[in-house]
């Protein structure tokens, strides 16, 4: 009663109350904020609406949700996707989860590490590979099925200034049409060529304004060679610093120092700057090196999805789902 009366009192309070609401974060209850990037020990997990079970690496965290670890060695370390910063949570400690990081329920203090996306929360996407929510019309039904899709997964973007693409090759005498779209959709260029590859020109670089996202597509005829997707042109500074991430990943593997979490690092470099065939090759080697965790599948089906596979993406989604994740299809 109180507060009623203070706010027909005074109705700026209530305005600014309104505006600094709008001004928070809007995060959707089904799309992940986190990750789990390294579980040591008896690390246990609590989403929404269920009960605690056993933290897996790649796991998605979602606002509201609970860690625990328990017994000495346990830790858990979280990568938050606001500004990929890291935060450790000890032995015998308990913490949930908000868009911006932990905050303890019981045991030490949690260790935040410093921000390390240079950029801040606006300067990268969020990471496609955790953040897509599914709706069914992610599966449409398709002519093309499992073996149709093989040809179109071979295209790649080279991560380089200027992109470089290339697809499935098809018969000598092929004339492929290559299309190239804005980052509103709207058609830029294309080029009939011979040859299964094309380096964009400089001048076409430089008119395509930098750090937004752009897709492209092959045709052959009626056949479908590059089903369109997307890819970023990146900043300079964009670009260096996936640079810097690469050369950090491929450093500690050559010295075989590579644990878990640089996988889930450079994984999330790759997601949050469009490097969609980076990503799906990461992931593939993801699935050797853990093939019976479904968050691993999670993130493969929206990758897929990404590349205009569905097929594929249906596939993942329901080894996802038979090895226990819960990943549902919106309508």
């Amino acid at each position: 009663m109180k507060t009623v009366t203070v706010l027909k009192k005074y109705p700026f309070f209530l305005l600014l109350l309104c505006l600094l609401l709008a001004a928070l974060p809007a995060v959707a209850a089904d799309v992940p904020v986190a990750v789990i990037s390294l579980v040591w020990g008896v690390v246990t997990v609590k989403h929404a609406n269920e009960d605690y079970k056993p933290a897996r690496w790649l796991e998605p965290i979602f606002v509201g949700d609970q860690v625990k670890t328990a017994g000495p060695g346990s830790k858990l370390l979280i990568t938050f996707f606001n500004d990929n910063h890291q935060e450790v949570l000890a032995s015998d400690s308990e913490a949930s989860a908000d868009i911006a990081g932990l905050s303890s329920l019981s045991g030490p203090a949690i260790r935040k590490d410093s921000a390390r996306n240079p950029f801040g929360a606006g300067g990268v996407s969020s990471p496609f590979v955790y953040t897509h929510r599914l709706i069914k019309a992610d599966f449409p039904e398709t002519n093309l099925g499992m073996d149709g899709e093989k040809g179109i997964l071979q295209a790649r973007v080279r991560p380089v200034f200027p992109p470089s693409l290339f697809w499935q090759k098809l018969p000598e005498g092929t004339a492929y049409d290559l299309h190239v779209y804005d980052y509103t959709g709207t058609p830029m260029w294309n080029k009939t060529l011979k040859t299964h590859t094309y380096v964009l020109t400089q001048e076409q670089a430089n008119m395509m304004p930098k750090g937004v996202t752009y897709t492209w597509e092959v045709k052959a005829g009626d056949q479908q060679v590059v089903a369109r997707y997307p890819f970023n042109l990146l900043t300079l500074p964009q670009h260096k610093w996936a640079a810097e991430q690469r050369q950090i990943f491929e450093d500690k593997k050559a010295s075989g120092k590579l644990e878990r979490s640089d996988w889930t690092d450079f994984l999330l470099v790759c997601a949050q700057l469009n490097y969609v065939d980076e990503a799906l090759d990461l992931l593939y080697k993801m699935a050797d090196m853990d093939p019976q965790n479904p968050n691993v599948y999670r993130a493969l089906t929206r990758v897929y999805l990404t590349k205009n596979c569905p097929a594929h993406a249906q596939d993942c989604h329901n080894k996802e789902l038979q090895l226990g994740g819960l990943d549902p299809v919106y309508p």
